[in-house]
Order: C-alpha cells, then structure tokens, then sequence
C-alpha cells in the first residue's frame, strides 16, 4: 500500500491499487479508511480484529475504519486488488442497507466469481473504478467520478450480500477465544441494540463482565473506549439517516429512543459541532 494511494482517499474520496500487501506481514496495522479488497491470485491467511481468515483467489472482504489488520502468512504470488473509501463514499454507497445487512457482510470472506459470469461482473466493477481513478486527475470530473464509484460499490455490495445469502460463502475459518471473541460479540450486540441502549453498563451486563473489563477490551482491540465505540456508532447511522433519508427528527427521536427533539440535537451537536438541521442543509459528513 503506497503514500500515492494512501493521499489519495482523503483527497479524491477513494483510491484503488494492486498490491501483495507485504507491509500486513507479522505487523498489525489499524485500517484509516474503509477499505475492500480482492484476492486476484495466490493466499494468504490473516487475521481482523483477531478474527482468522483464509483468503483465496476471486474472494473479496470489507475491513471497516479502525479494524486491525496482521497478515499471518502468505505465498509468493499473492496479489490482491484494494479500493479505498472515504467516510462520505462508503456511507453513501452502503446507505440503502440496514446496519444489520453490512453487520452480515463486513470482516466476513466471501467466494465471488464462482461462474464466468460473476468474474465479469467483478472484474467490470473494477474496470469502472479504475476509469474513475483516471478520471480523478482532472478536478472538474471530480464530483462525477465520486458518484460512479458510490454506485460501484453499492452493486459490489449488493453482490456480496447476495452469495452471501445465496451460497452461504462466509469463509471465517475460525473466532479467536478470549478478549478478541469478546470485542466481536460486543460489535455484533451493538449493531442490534445501538437504537435502543446506549449504555456502556448495559452491553457489559450482557456480555457477564465488568464494564472496565470491556473498556479495556475495547480500548486494546480499537483504541477506544466502550462509550466512544457505542456513540461513534449511533452517529454515523444518525448521519446516513438525515443524509439519505427524509426521516423527520421526531421519526429519528422514536427510532433511536431519544427522550426528545431537544436531546437527540445535543447529543448530535456535542459529537459533530452541527445541530441536526445544519447537518441535513449543509449535506456535511462529520468524522
């Protein structure tokens, strides 16, 4: 993964490069960005956030922001195709799917191109990300260019939870034990739970430990604390809702069970210095 590829998504909301991923190699990297990649040749076996994956060729995996990365092993000619995202790409491409559904394909292997058909699929997908990223260079495609590549990686991911439903290709190889298995079935409570407990007690009751022991689960697996997880989380579903949505905020206030219009508005305030109706107006996405 190269400097060029790594400005590059900040700048132009995405990035797409080849790499054998070398740097993964015996060193755990934290994921800055939203990032898919896809196995072109050889394998490799790693691990996300001390989950363990066999990864092969025409498989593809999404690693989400902030996931930690360590290749564990990997052969000579393996090659892999990644395609970086940006906060505001990924949530726009992913805003049609319930938290739920990209809780169901996230960190999962999923074996694509099973048919002469579904390659051509993939590979087209590719080709148009590539077109884009060409495209880019020049500042006044740039808006379109962002565009194309939200609904390539809308169909990408539509795919992936198709043969994920389909063919029931999940290709965890196995859950770690212990604090990795812990943080896993926090994130997995937190995505069915977020709209209605958002208490750090809660998720610690449920899980049988303390709620200093899943802070610091979470704060050596993530490098943030159970809360800052549980917010970060209920925000970024707040802001896909006001951006992509026509949900009124009182229809927010009873999907996330706030008390009121008033408090779901400084919550949201002290998180991303915007009240609700200057976020939806200005169309702003907030790190």
């Amino acid at each position: 993964m190269n400097n060029i590829y790594l400005k590059k998504v900040p700048q132009q909301g995405f990035a797409t490069t080849q790499s054998s991923l070398q740097q993964f190699v015996q060193h755990v990297y934290q994921m800055q960005h939203t990032s898919i990649f896809f196995c072109q040749s050889g394998e490799a076996l790693f691990t996300i956030d001390g989950h363990k994956y066999r990864f092969t060729p025409g498989q593809l995996i999404i690693c989400p922001t902030g996931s930690s990365i360590l290749l564990l092993d990997i052969t000579s000619d393996f090659s892999a195709r990644l395609l970086g995202l940006s906060k505001h790409i990924w949530l726009a491409a992913r805003s049609s799917m319930s938290p739920e559904a990209i809780q169901e394909i996230e960190c999962y292997t999923h074996q694509g191109c099973n048919t002469e058909l579904e390659s051509e699929f993939v590979k087209n997908i590719f080709r148009q990300v590539d077109i884009m990223d060409a495209a880019a260079e020049n500042e006044e495609n740039m808006e379109f260019c962002r565009q194309n590549i939200v609904l390539a990686v809308n169909s990408l991911l539509l795919y992936m939870q198709h043969i994920s439903k389909e063919k029931g290709q999940r290709g965890k190889e196995h859950i770690s034990e212990g604090k990795d298995k812990i943080f896993y079935e926090f994130r997995t409570l937190l995505t069915k739970k977020f709209r209605e407990e958002r208490s750090v007690q809660y998720y610690a009751d449920m899980l049988k430990i303390s709620t200093r022991h899943l802070n610091a689960i979470c704060q050596r697996t993530s490098g943030q604390n159970a809360k800052e997880i549980i917010d970060h989380y209920t925000i970024i579903e707040l802001q896909v809702a006001l951006m992509y949505t026509h949900k009124s905020f009182q229809e927010l206030v009873n999907e996330f069970r706030f008390p009121d219009q008033s408090y779901l508005n400084r919550y949201f305030k002290r998180h991303t210095g915007y009240s609700l109706s200057e976020f939806r107006s200005k169309g702003v996405m907030v790190d």
